[in-house]
């Protein structure tokens, strides 16, 4: 009797170590597969697509790049102006400024060349793209200047902006004498923007939180209205030497827009 029963046992515990082995070999294949590249892409194929959408939302992924600016001269957007990639066949991917002066290309990371033709005048930009940062290397026509660039997926479409479109002083002022200094920061400093504006609370406080100048000028007034802003400055504070001025996303249009960081600088070289 005791013979049988440990028979049996031992039958038993054979057979239970054979069952779990064959539910553990199928586990084991499940696992290696589900980490194998080519099933796990066949398991999650939403989750891959929607990881590669999001990544190139935050410009990572591969996608192709919208590189935008706008074209100035003196202080005012150029408009008008047909801009495209330098020495390229490709005659559908060019952009006319619009009336805030701004372009829109595809393009892609790295360096970057534009050709620009306003009005028979013609000149070439050099860029050099990390999305979203898009910075300025080279203009061979000292007459204009380019603010306000960036790229961004292209897969946001065709977004819109806030733009500064002119200003008083504006980028590369350079007063040397009486008659540009009563055409330019002999009078109230002046911005217009595309669009209409925010009307803040308390303008000062405003312009001292929006409007950033190295050195430090004094003011007397700030004043808001439509898709203006005019600052009263106190010319007794103007020193020689070169100005940064850098406006800030503070400002907002009634759109909702906000103004992308723009830097101007202009130089004071003579004084009444």
């Amino acid at each position: 009797m005791n013979f049988i029963f440990l028979h049996l046992r031992s039958h038993f515990k054979q057979n239970v170590s054979k069952g779990m082995l064959l539910l553990l070999v199928p586990f084991l294949f499940l696992q290696n597969c589900y980490l194998n590249p080519f099933v796990y892409d066949l398991l999650n194929p939403v989750e891959k697509e929607e990881d590669s959408a999001f990544l190139s939302l935050l410009g990572l992924g591969p996608s192709s790049f919208i590189v935008t600016g706008q074209l100035i001269s003196l202080g005012s957007v150029v408009s008008g102006a047909t801009v495209k990639i330098a020495d390229s066949t490709d005659i559908t991917n060019q952009s006319i400024t619009d009336s805030a002066g701004r372009f829109k290309l595809i393009g892609s990371a790295g360096n970057m060349t534009l050709e620009v033709d306003h009005l028979g005048t013609v000149f070439r930009i050099g860029l050099s793209v990390t999305p979203p940062i898009v910075t300025l290397n080279s203009i061979s026509n000292s007459s204009y200047s380019v603010i306000s660039l960036e790229a961004y997926s292209s897969i946001l479409g065709d977004i819109s902006f806030l733009d500064l479109t002119s200003s008083n002083p504006y980028n590369g002022l350079n007063v040397t004498d009486n008659t540009i200094y009563s055409a330019t920061i002999g009078n109230d400093f002046l911005f217009v923007f595309s669009d209409n504006l925010e009307i803040p609370s308390d303008a000062d406080a405003w312009r001292a939180t929006n409007f950033i100048f190295t050195p430090s000028i004094n003011f007397y007034s700030t004043a808001v209205s439509g898709n203006q802003a005019q600052i009263q400055v106190d010319t007794g504070s103007y020193m020689f030497g070169t100005y940064t001025l850098t406006l800030m996303p503070g400002i907002k249009s009634t759109s909702g827009n906000s103004l992308r960081a723009t830097v101007i600088q202009f130089q004071i070289n003579h004084l009444p």
